[in-house]
């Protein structure tokens, strides 16, 4: 692995052109973080109706990015090359999701990233929660309650994803209310 800095000037789209150095020199990238300002985001959104997606419109800060490029045709990956962003609004309006159309580089955009090449892949198998409790856990089902762990997995979307599987950055959140200063004491 090596790490990078990339550095996208203003009017580019940065997922395509990281995907793009990528293929260029066949190799697998993971975006790390990065930071600068984009403009016109559009997301998908976690619902029931598949390719459902919002674009918010102006300027928006970088508050985390992250993605995995995979080299050649990504193998057996099906998220490959997804980009994955929260982004801060000229309010403190905070946003995030996969990214899911252009990605427009408003000004200067730095990503940090490390390259990897010739990745082995292993597909693992499901655990299946109903044959363990079949086959008798021997009590330890008590110990889960207790240490507050679930056996209950989430019901699949209808594209696969489990609402679940989202990561705190991915989801929507709407803007806190501002708590004022203590006022001074008196004198």
């Amino acid at each position: 692995m090596n790490p990078y800095v990339l550095e996208l000037p203003a009017g580019v789209d940065v997922v395509e052109s990281t995907t793009h150095f990528c293929r260029k020199r066949n190799t697998g990238l993971c975006v790390l973080n990065g930071n600068g300002v984009v403009a016109n985001v559009t997301l998908k959104q976690p619902s029931t109706t598949p390719g459902t997606s919002v674009a918010f419109h102006g300027l928006f800060d970088i508050l985390s990015i992250s993605a995995t490029i995979l080299p050649g045709d990504g193998g057996l990956a099906s998220g490959n090359g997804q980009f994955s962003v929260s982004v801060a609004g000229p309010q403190g309006q905070v946003v995030g999701g996969i990214v899911v159309g252009p990605l427009l580089s408003a000004g200067t955009v730095y990503l940090i990233a490390a390259t990897f090449n010739n990745p082995s892949f292993h597909r693992l198998q499901q655990v299946d929660y109903d044959q363990d409790k079949a086959a008798g856990d021997g009590g330890h089902s008590s110990r889960k309650a207790a240490s507050g762990e679930c056996d209950a997995a989430a019901a699949p979307e209808s594209d696969g994803i489990s609402m679940y599987s989202y990561q705190p950055s991915d989801v929507i959140w709407a803007p806190n209310a501002r708590q004022l200063p203590p006022p001074p004491p008196p004198y």
